[in-house]
């Protein structure tokens, strides 16, 4: 049962890490040059989307291929959401 629970994790985890990263790169692209701070929402959004899925991905299959750690794609995947919001208020304040 935790072999297919976190699966289904991770299924879930690379659609919201797929979105995540669509929304951020159409949503927070700079169309105006600048230099600093409008590049933080961008950034957030897409480096640590990536960090948050290679992290979770580790944590949830290594060293545990009989019985994975199934909440850590969950997890994963409740911080890529987190992260997006917060990089949406970042955006509100900096763009």
């Amino acid at each position: 049962m935790r072999i297919a629970l976190a699966l289904v994790g991770m299924l879930v985890m690379f659609v919201v890490a797929v979105g995540v990263l669509f929304l951020g790169v159409l949503g927070f692209t700079p169309v105006n040059a600048c230099t600093g701070t409008c590049y933080a929402p961008f950034m957030m959004a897409t480096v640590g989307t990536i960090v948050i899925g290679l992290s979770a991905a580790f944590a949830t299959w290594f060293r545990a291929l009989r019985e994975p750690r199934a909440y850590w794609s969950w997890i994963g995947t409740a911080l890529m959401i987190a992260l997006y919001l917060v990089s949406l208020s970042v955006a509100q304040k900096v763009l």
